[in-house]
């Protein structure tokens, strides 16, 4: 599964991930947000300040991060066709 399609499903099931493998994580762009300091990437939920709150806000805040990733890659796609 791709990039795009894991941010639509993420969209579609209204922000739960649970349905995702470790193959999908780890392919997922929600887990290359920020950049830890040791030069990798944060988890999603490091990135997402996800820790400690609700299942319906951590949803909330996965739907948003997934809704803004796939806009920006969109915008991208069509910035590099022209």
């Amino acid at each position: 599964m791709d990039g795009v399609k894991i941010l639509e499903r993420i969209i579609v099931e209204d922000g739960n991930c649970c349905w995702a493998t470790s193959v999908i994580c780890k392919s997922c762009p929600l887990g290359r947000l920020i950049r830890s300091d040791n030069g990798g990437f944060m988890s999603c939920v490091e990135a997402l300040s996800i820790d400690g709150l609700s299942e319906e806000e951590a949803d909330l805040k996965y739907k948003e991060a997934a809704t803004r990733k796939l806009a920006d890659m969109v915008l991208d796609q069509i910035i590099e066709a022209d």
